[in-house]
């Protein structure tokens, strides 16, 4: 008839059906919990109990003793993987070892539940010599919510093996630090900045992005960019002369209460020369002045206040349809400013240092424009 019911009274379901339902359900493919691997002895890896999903198929582990061949000579590298092969009916899922002096990357085709493919993923990488196993890492991919959380901004690697493929321009997260994929990364191969991904200063970016495609009118997103604005209108101030992030030519930073337009793009932790890739730009007077021209007829004031125990400063209720521009505090490190609205028609400014917590003393200079 052209079309059928699966999920119906008396109906037969099949596990085909069921996976291309899973397949999209579950956040990627892996274990679930369990599957962990340790030497137990000379050549052979212990692997416990556990659960997991290939694709949307379901699979158990049984706890189980894998033996590893060691080498007649040298050393070689070698991979515990999990093989899935749709098209085996008598066996479609195996415990596999690879020894190899450069291991292949799992095979992950595509559309594995219409075709009966193969897909793969690794447990464990290590290395065999002629008396033992030994540098065991444990790097199976795990399916749970949080996974959901981190690639907002990227997947998170716990070593330099690869646990899934990149593509160019995607980003992954490894000891702390983002980085953007540069060249094509597979499944297994070893991720190296440098050859294959760069650092990444982006993150406000990304998160931007990513909020703007959920909802381009979520009050976050409003409050993203607006706190963007506020901090990048006329600079970011650096602590010292170590860039605290990237600088394209035309961007513009304050230093020891100068303000500096950048010259010559400066990389992320690079030495800031003045005159050398920046120089003392127009003063902040004239670019509010320049701004306030641009945008329409507003007046710019400034004040100095004291903030309170959790960071705030109250601008003056008679001033509406404030922005900030600059704020410069007595402290060296940087502040990253906030403009507020609160339910009484009052204006406030929250000051946060560098690492995210309040300023909780201390004099500070607000530059704004109200109308």
């Amino acid at each position: 008839m052209g079309i059928n019911l699966v999920t119906f009274y008396n109906s037969t379901v099949t596990p085909q059906d069921d996976a291309l339902v899973y397949e999209n359900a579950l956040p990627g493919s892996g274990m679930i919990y369990g599957g962990n691997v340790t030497i137990k002895n000379a050549n052979t890896l212990h692997v416990t109990a556990g659960h997991g999903a290939l694709c949307g198929r379901k699979f158990t582990i049984e706890e189980t003793d894998v033996p590893v061949q060691l080498t007649s000579s040298g050393t070689l590298n070698g991979r515990l993987y999990i093989h899935m092969d749709l098209s085996n009916v008598d066996e479609p899922i195996t415990l596999e070892v690879e020894r190899a002096s450069t291991l292949t990357p799992p095979v992950q085709q595509s559309n594995v539940n219409i075709t009966d493919g193969i897909y793969e993923i690794d447990l464990a990488t290590f290395q065999i010599s002629t008396s033992t196993i030994s540098n065991l890492v444990y790097v199976a991919p795990f399916i749970h919510y949080e996974f959901l959380k981190e690639v907002i901004i990227a997947p998170v690697e716990k070593t330099n093996v690869a646990s899934q493929n990149y593509v160019v321009g995607r980003h992954l997260m490894l000891n702390n630090i983002l980085y953007k994929v540069t060249a094509a990364i597979t499944a297994g191969q070893t991720i190296a900045v440098g050859t294959n991904v760069a650092i990444s200063d982006d993150v406000e970016k990304q998160i931007e992005t990513n909020l703007s495609s959920i909802n381009a009118n979520l009050n976050s997103i409003n409050t993203i960019n607006g706190n963007k604005l506020n901090q990048t209108v006329i600079a970011t101030r650096q602590a010292n002369l170590t860039a605290s992030k990237a600088y394209v030519v035309g961007e513009q930073f304050i230093y020891n209460n100068t303000l500096y337009v950048v010259t010559a793009a400066i990389s992320k932790n690079a030495a800031i020369t003045i005159g050398g890739n920046c120089k003392a730009a127009d003063n902040i007077t004239t670019q509010i002045s320049n701004f306030k021209t641009k945008i329409g007829n507003l007046t710019a004031f400034s004040f100095i206040g004291a903030c309170n125990a959790n960071g705030y400063i109250a601008i003056p209720a008679s001033e509406n349809g404030c922005s900030i521009i600059y704020s410069a505090v007595t402290n060296t490190a940087n502040t990253i400013p906030s403009l507020l609205y609160n339910q009484y028609g009052i204006w406030y400014v929250r000051f946060v240092k560098s690492d995210g917590t309040p300023w909780t003393s201390g004099n500070f200079a607000v530059y704004v424009l109200g109308a």
